[in-house]
């Protein structure tokens, strides 16, 4: 098994693609990013996490795009979804897998990111983390000290 690069750095930044459900309101996303700022981090959003396409956010390629590019990013120190729900499988065949070997780094989600932790450690050999969600880190319902763990 091979570790997907180094800890989030002080001051790191966060690249956040939506690769299965879309946001239900934006308000949820700024909450994460909020949460995310007070602490001292930066958040880049990929492109597409405003998108909706029904059920998901926007079509099966762009979502893998952003995955992708969240990864390629020099900025970008760790990859953490926007959230779970339906649709990450779809993105698959679309994933650069040999870019994300190529810049390791960790990539954080649950719930439906299970396809992409899978695909991930098939494809490139490296690690990656069950975890909170983007949404999940503005839960307000969700206790701090949870999210503190991550």
């Amino acid at each position: 098994m091979t570790l997907t690069g180094r800890p989030l750095p002080p001051g790191g930044t966060i690249g956040v693609p939506a690769p299965a459900s879309p946001y239900h309101n934006r308000s949820d996303i700024l909450r994460g990013v909020e949460w995310w700022e007070r602490r001292g981090y930066e958040v880049l959003l990929a492109d597409g996490v405003f998108e909706r396409s029904a059920y998901v956010a926007g079509d099966a390629k762009q979502r893998a795009d952003d995955v992708t590019a969240m990864f390629v990013n020099p900025d970008v120190d760790v990859v953490q979804c926007l959230q779970g729900g339906y649709g990450s499988a779809q993105t698959i065949p679309y994933i650069d897998f040999e870019a994300i070997a190529s810049n390791p780094k960790p990539f954080v989600g649950y719930s439906d990111a299970t396809a992409l932790h899978l695909a991930i450690r098939a494809e490139t050999g490296l690690a990656t983390f069950s975890g909170p969600n983007l949404m999940s880190m503005g839960d307000i319902e969700r206790p701090d000290w949870d999210k503190e763990l991550l």
